[in-house]
């Protein structure tokens, strides 16, 4: 059955890093190149189109590392990431060609992150009175999870919806940029507020809601019943400036590009044109065999 109701927003970069790492490179071009990303890519994103059977589809791809807006307004952010090699951004680039080919609509650019474009994506699914399945490992794409909505990991097959994931986080899903500007995130290299530790940031947006309302009210820390209640009050002073930049690093920002329905419609390539583009790129039998096992 299609499900007319859904957008499947996709990751696409999870996938493809996590076959980089996780699938030996034995697997080559016609040039002795290696094209395991690729490959592991290529077959999650077919298993994912088969069980599926998307209607409407976007990808998205990180194209941003170390020129986006956020390393402008922050330059150490990401900076404990490496550019990817030759190899790796070789098959990043035949990933994205392969996922349009067959027929899924491909986003990404040197500015934004392919979180802000899913985070696009959710937009017109909500204008248009569709629910959002968001399809990662991400956490930072929790953002994007409103009530009937799903976030999902799908190599782990994890599903969350709204309230699961306010129950995994212990703050709603549109809080947790607040949570993460105030313990940091070692994965984009953002410090976080000093001194402030995951459960103490948690009563603090539990309680306060948001950064705003927290840095209004700074001296009702003091009066929290949490333990060290004036250490903390402590920790967060002179820190707004820091907090706020932080939030806005980890915030999702949809970029200002109009990104119609229409334009997300699944429309399925044929099977003997992705087998002249993987014969043109040098893809053998191992490709073709996957291509035509989603055909049979």
């Amino acid at each position: 059955m299609r499900q007319s109701d859904t957008v499947y927003l996709l990751d696409s970069s999870i996938y493809i890093f996590q076959a980089w790492f996780g699938i030996p490179d034995r697997f080559q071009d016609a040039h002795g190149r290696p094209v395991n990303a690729v490959y592991g890519y290529l077959k999650t994103l077919l298993a994912q189109l088969q069980a599926l059977n998307p209607v409407y589809m976007l990808a998205a791809f990180d194209e941003s590392l170390f020129s986006g807006f956020r390393h402008t307004l922050y330059q150490p952010y990401k900076a404990n990431r490496a550019l990817p090699d030759d190899d790796l951004a070789r098959q990043l680039h035949l990933c994205r060609a392969l996922t349009q080919l067959i027929g899924v609509h491909c986003v990404g650019d040197e500015v934004y992150e392919a979180d802000d474009w899913l985070a696009l994506g959710a937009q017109t699914a909500r204008l248009s009175g569709l629910r959002s399945i968001v399809l990662t490992r991400d956490k930072d794409l929790a953002q994007l999870i409103t009530p009937g909505d799903l976030w999902w990991d799908w190599s782990a097959d994890i599903q969350r919806d709204h309230p699961a994931l306010q129950a995994h986080w212990q703050v709603r899903p549109e809080q947790i940029a607040d949570l993460l500007a105030l313990t940091g995130d070692s994965a984009d290299n953002i410090p976080g507020v000093p001194g402030v530790g995951d459960k103490s940031a948690r009563a603090l947006v539990q309680h306060f809601h948001d950064l705003e309302n927290l840095y209004a009210n700074l001296e009702a820390v003091r009066e929290m019943n949490v333990r060290g209640a004036n250490r903390l009050y402590t920790a967060l002073l002179d820190t707004e400036e820091d907090a706020f930049l932080f939030r806005e690093l980890i915030r999702l920002h949809p970029p200002p590009h109009a990104l119609p329905l229409n334009n997300l419609r699944f429309n399925a390539a044929s099977p003997d044109t992705l087998l002249a583009y993987l014969d043109a790129q040098g893809l053998g039998a191992a490709f073709h065999n996957l291509v035509k096992r989603h055909y049979a």
